[in-house]
């Protein structure tokens, strides 16, 4: 059956992850046909030095397709049934603070994890309530599938702000970056992998990983194999930068304590925030790796593209795995495919002795309708605790964004596992209030 076009908006068209983002879009044409494409940032000079590139690729790849660049959010949404969301608040220059302030304080420096996600959450808010007051506008039935980071933070402060809005998905790639590793690792393709996963965004644990032709669980194997000394390393691993390789690698050591479920990545931050900040580089974050390293890589093939005014000799972009996901899990709502993506939801029993409110990490079969989760029932007290205290500084830290309450700042970065000490969680908040003066205050 011909599948209908549709007309999507991509927010945040000014990160250098679009161009590839773009190129799933093309890969996947077939499956998910475009009418119009609409690429809204509010900074258009940022957009404009990839626009030439995208303008070739749509035009040599996908031509018939709409395509629109505007700074201007009074058109960005009409015509629109799917808003992907890829803001970053504050740009790579916040982002340098968000990881440079903590470590000044002998503290985690990281985007969405501790202080520095608390920082980027505070930004993120008022940006993503802003955005979707003003979709709902123009397009009061699209989908907006929401990537922008720390995604649990914007997940619980939309869920409260917008609590009837059954058409707002929040939604992380790390753990369909983690399943396609898993399958690399397994030498199984990763769309033959159903998973099971519970937890909150960033703070989770894959406790199944179903082989779909054999019903055989491979997490057990996977488990095995990672605890007989072998390091879990990304897919792409000969792509990634150090740090990213060391962050995988503690997947073993996490393992080596808790041996029960496979912990997703960002755990790391949480168990070994000591040493985590002695092997950080305080004046050489992650930040800088993507400035000097993905950042320069597309700005450069796009000039090239600029210079020359053509696609000769220029590498075709396309997201393995963000790009992918994003076009995989519009698909699937779109067409009603009932494919299963680990997405975050409002809890509601899905995990039945923590919080309803409590916006969750699992598996759902995404629909026409939303989100169809996987029930969890009962998690153990180890796991439990460790949720309801980080989804604790998460509640916290959404009240004190919109009752700009200083002691509910502070409440929260005392509860956060990377802190913990309230006088340093003061001196850090306090600094962070001074470099974000622009974007939230507290009182």
């Amino acid at each position: 059956m011909k599948r209908r076009k549709l007309g999507i908006t991509i927010v945040g068209s000014g990160s250098t992850r679009i161009p590839a983002l773009i190129g799933s879009l093309i890969e996947y044409k077939d499956r998910f046909p475009l009418k119009k494409l609409t690429l809204f940032d509010i900074n258009m000079e940022r957009m404009n030095s990839m626009r030439n590139y995208i303008e070739l690729t749509m035009k040599e790849y996908y031509p018939g397709v709409e395509v629109l660049f505007t700074d201007n959010e009074d058109e960005a949404y009409i015509d629109t049934e799917f808003v992907l969301c890829n803001m970053r608040a504050g740009n790579l220059e916040m982002r340098s603070l968000d990881e440079k302030i903590p470590l000044k304080h002998g503290l985690v420096g990281q985007e969405t994890c501790g202080p520095g996600g608390f920082a980027y959450g505070m930004r993120s808010i008022g940006a993503m309530i802003h955005m979707v007051k003003k979709i709902r506008e123009y397009a009061p039935d699209a989908w907006i599938l929401n990537y922008t980071n720390p995604a649990a933070i914007v997940a619980v402060a939309l869920d409260k702000v917008f609590p009837e809005d059954k058409r707002i998905l929040n939604i992380c790639d790390q753990p369909y970056s983690m399943i396609k590793s898993f399958g690399k690792v397994l030498n199984v393709d990763m769309y033959d992998i159903e998973p099971r996963y519970f937890g909150l965004n960033h703070f989770g644990w894959f406790t199944h990983l179903y082989h779909k032709p054999t019903g055989e669980d491979l997490l057990p194997k996977l488990k095995s194999y990672l605890m007989q000394g072998n390091d879990f390393k990304p897919y792409n691993a000969e792509q990634r930068e150090a740090s990213w390789l060391n962050t995988y690698k503690n997947v073993n050591k996490i393992l080596s304590f808790f041996p029960e479920y496979l912990p997703n990545t960002y755990l790391q931050y949480y168990l070994f925030p000591e040493e985590i900040v002695a092997e950080s580089d305080p004046n050489f974050t992650r930040s800088d790796e993507a400035l000097v390293g993905r950042e320069k890589k597309i700005l450069d093939i796009c000039k090239q593209a600029r210079e020359q005014q053509s696609l000769e000799n220029i590498p075709f972009l396309s997201g393995a795995v963000h790009g992918n996901m994003m076009v995989e899990v519009a698909e699937s709502i779109a067409y009603d495919l009932k494919q299963l993506y680990v997405i975050i939801m409002r809890n509601e029993g899905v995990i039945n002795n923590l919080p309803d409110d409590a916006m969750v990490e699992v598996v759902a079969a995404l629909t026409q309708n939303g989100a169809e989760p996987y029930r969890i029932g009962k998690i153990g007290t180890f796991y439990k605790g460790l949720i309801e205290g980080q989804y604790a500084y998460e509640k916290l830290t959404v009240e004190a964004y919109l009752e700009e309450d200083y002691t509910k700042a502070l409440q929260a970065l005392t509860l956060n596992r990377t802190i913990v000490n309230p006088e340093k969680a003061k001196a850090v908040l306090d600094d962070l209030l001074e470099a974000n003066k622009d974007y939230w205050s507290l009182h």
